[in-house]
């Protein structure tokens, strides 16, 4: 024994001496780092020898009170680490329990070192310490044993007191087995209590209940929830034990919270009955004075549970939402989100509930980024409507307000945002053919509100709108937009060919003139609006107005040959139309014989150039005859109607031909040749004859005499192959080109070409 006794008071020794040098440690900053770990390692040496000298039980206790008071004055200082509070808490139990069990000091000291007990387990569980708790509660199960035996008349109230700490031990050991995992042995604990609950304090039943609470909003969220259920409807039979004047001020809003977390559980829970108990207790939640947004969600959610529930009622919750709903920037999202919800089941009810919230809550608030929001989803509800009916007029409603109420509240990017949305449903429209809707549904994108949205939006709507008239034959309305185009996208290349076909379709040839004239200037490199020009022309069956795109094509490429198009294919195309034109008005507008002569002009020029690429050559023999043929025959036709420079400029094709023929073709293009040279030298000699100036005369002559010269040649070649009247043909010519020959000579004073002649 006294060996034993030598060991307990070396062991009380000790701790007395670390109980002192932790409280000079406590009061000093900083502390040393290894703190934690020392207070661990004494708690563990501690825990292990619940005996020290009885001589000791005074500094012990003391020691143990000391720590125990310091800890408290930590624990108020929230820049101390919890978790030392909870330790040096825990070393303070201990000590006192050593102390206590050292004299087993009277009913009074155990009931002091049982709630001190008590608390310190109560730390350690809210720091979720459950090795720590587990020691101090089973300290703390000795003192609940003790207290049974203990004569308790020297404690005032003692049964109620005894009753009280039981129950409050009880529930530290409920918390420790759920903590530990183990609600089996929770529910074990909570049915030791269950008998003394009605006599229970009403502070331990608010805390109990809290308990049981956690636990069930635990489960809940884990998705257990039939467990949820269990320990959810046993914190509210706990709490309604009490009567609201016993409870607390904040009992309500446990019972709130402990209802609504079994609704939210019954809600997910299987059974044909859970969703009708999970209403009930939302209308029960729901008879309170006030609007709590909570609560309105939860009745909301149960009734998505069910397509088949009423939308208005659905509704009619969401309306007293947004009236009584405190707005940030969480519950606006909230309220969003269910209004969204209800889209699918009613469109129209969605716009109600937007239009609300937009016009009635939000003037005022100074959240511009909300109203873009509300506006961008109000569009986004009415045009991915299946309902159309009326759409476009409560839109245009909404839209009017706006300018009064929130002036330059919406931003480029929600400006981009609704009239992509706008441009979806414009879209959908054209392409069903649905104009009018279309031209409705653009004039709203145009609307002021979005005046910020830049030309380039805009003119794309405006122009819309003339595809839109185009298919209706409205062309005024047409051109009532183009007026009130800026002057940017007036002048763009696609307004121009818009109105280039309202001008068309409406004869207005000025128009038309002015917007091919504008195309041709802006189409600097592409031409691909001057040949849509041409077809539109074409199509239309309006020839003159084909011609001038035509020619307008041909003059910006110089003639030459524009990407991917052929250009003989176009040159033949364009003198086709202009060969018709000019045939219809004989005598007429002159214009059309420059563009004829012009085009075969830049014909000869083109074959040119070609003909010095023999690999890209694209001027073949067959399109050769046919400018070669064309040209001549236009030149005769009209030789004694234009004038003879015009006819002159038609019958340069001849001279492209290859030498490297064959003989039959060479033979034939020889007496083609003649032809033009006769031609040729007839229109010279008319415009020698009539020119007054002796220099161009004289050269009008040296021109004839080459022409001359030239069918002089190939007659000589082919006269002896022909017979009959083609012979005496060209030999008449023949004698004709001899005296303008002569003639020449004689002006040109070449006496001695004249003798031969």
């Amino acid at each position: 024994m006294l060996k034993y006794a030598i060991r307990y008071r070396l062991i009380g020794n000790l701790n007395i001496e670390y109980a002192s040098s932790l409280e000079n440690t406590l009061t000093v900053i900083p502390r040393p780092p290894s703190l934690a770990t020392d207070l661990l390692e004494h708690i563990d040496k501690l825990a292990e020898h619940r005996l020290v000298a009885a001589i000791d039980f005074r500094a012990v206790d003391e020691y143990g009170t000391r720590l125990w008071n310091i800890a408290s004055r930590l624990k108020k200082d929230e820049a101390n680490s919890i978790k030392l509070v909870c330790l040096v808490r825990v070393f303070a139990c201990l000590l006192l329990d050593c102390g206590y069990r050292s004299t087993a000091g009277g009913t009074a000291n155990a009931i002091r070192v049982l709630k001190s007990a008590l608390k310190t387990t109560k730390l350690c569980l809210d720091q979720r310490h459950v090795a720590l708790a587990e020691r101090i509660v089973e300290k703390a199960a000795y003192y609940e044993e003790a207290l049974k035996h203990c004569d308790r008349d020297d404690v005032q109230d003692s049964n109620t007191l005894h009753t009280d700490l039981s129950s409050d031990y009880f529930m530290m050991r409920i918390a420790l087995a759920w903590q530990q995992g183990r609600l089996d042995l929770a529910e074990n604990w909570f049915a030791k209590i269950e008998p003394a609950l009605a006599e229970l304090d009403p502070i331990l039943t608010e805390r109990l209940a809290d308990l049981l609470f956690e636990i069930g909003k635990e489960r809940n969220g884990k998705a257990a929830y039939d467990t949820a259920i269990q320990w959810l409807e046993q914190a509210h039979d706990v709490l309604r034990l009490k009567s609201d004047e016993e409870l607390s001020s904040d009992a309500g809003d446990l019972q709130t919270s402990i209802l609504y977390t079994m609704a939210r559980a019954l809600m997910q829970a299987p059974g044909d009955e859970t969703i009708g108990r999970a209403w009930n207790i939302a209308h029960e939640l729901d008879t309170g004075p006030s609007d709590k947004l909570a609560v309105l969600i939860l009745k909301l959610d149960i009734m998505d549970t069910n397509a088949e529930n009423d939308p208005q009622d659905y509704c009619d919750l969401l309306i007293r939402m947004i009236r009584t709903i405190q707005l940030t920037e969480s519950t606006f999202m909230t309220t969003l989100h269910y209004i969204h919800k209800l889209k699918p089941r009613s469109s129209t009810l969605a716009h109600v509930l937007l239009g609300k919230l937009l016009l009635e809550r939000l003037p005022g608030t100074e959240k511009p980024e909300w109203v873009e929001r509300i506006l961008v989803t109000i569009i986004w509800n009415l045009t991915t409507s299946k309902d159309n009916e009326g759409i476009q007029d409560s839109l245009k409603q909404i839209l009017d307000v706006l300018p009064a109420q929130f002036q330059n509240w919406i931003g480029a990017s929600a400006t981009h945002a609704a009239q992509t949305l706008i441009w979806r449903r414009i879209e959908k429209s054209y392409n069903q053919r649905e104009y009018s809707e279309a031209i409705v549904w653009s004039r709203l994108a145009l609307h002021e509100i979005f005046d910020n949205s830049g030309d380039m939006n805009i003119g794309k709507i405006q122009r819309k709108i003339i595809i839109c008239t185009l298919a209706t034959s409205d062309y005024a309305t047409a051109r009532s937009i183009y007026s009130g185009m800026s002057d940017t996208v007036r002048s763009a290349d696609e307004t121009k060919y818009l109105m280039y076909k309202v001008a068309l379709r409406s004869g207005d040839r000025e128009l038309a003139v002015e917007c091919l004239e504008a195309i041709s200037i802006g189409s600097t490199k592409d031409g691909t609006l001057l040949y849509a020009c041409v077809l539109e022309a074409q199509q239309m069956g309006q020839r003159e107005q084909a011609i001038s795109a035509m020619v307008h094509v041909l003059d910006k490429y110089n003639y030459g040959s524009p990407p991917g198009v052929n250009l003989p294919a176009l040159l033949r195309c364009t003198a086709r139309l202009l060969i018709q034109e000019i045939e219809s008005s004989v005598g007429g507008d002159n214009s059309n014989i420059d563009a004829i002569c012009s085009l075969f002009d830049g014909a000869v020029s083109q074959a040119k150039l070609q003909r010095r690429d023999a690999q890209n050559d694209i001027f073949s023999l067959s399109e050769l005859d046919w400018f070669c043929r064309n040209a001549y025959n236009m030149a005769v036709r009209f030789c004694t109607i234009w004038n003879p420079p015009e006819s002159l400029r038609l019958v340069q094709f001849i001279d492209l031909y290859p030498k490297d023929m064959d003989t039959s073709t060479l033979a034939d293009l020889s007496l083609r040749r003649m032809f033009c040279d006769f031609l040729g030298a007839s229109l010279l000699v008319m415009l020698a004859r009539g020119e007054d100036a002796i220099e161009p005369q004289l050269q009008y002559y040296l021109d004839l005499r080459r022409h001359t010269k030239s069918f002089q040649i190939h007659f000589v070649a082919q006269v002896d192959s022909l017979q009959g009247g083609a012979k005496d043909d060209l030999c008449r010519k023949a004698s004709m080109l001899l005296t303008f020959d002569f003639e020449a000579a004689v002006r040109l004073k070449a006496w001695d070409d004249a003798g031969q002649i």
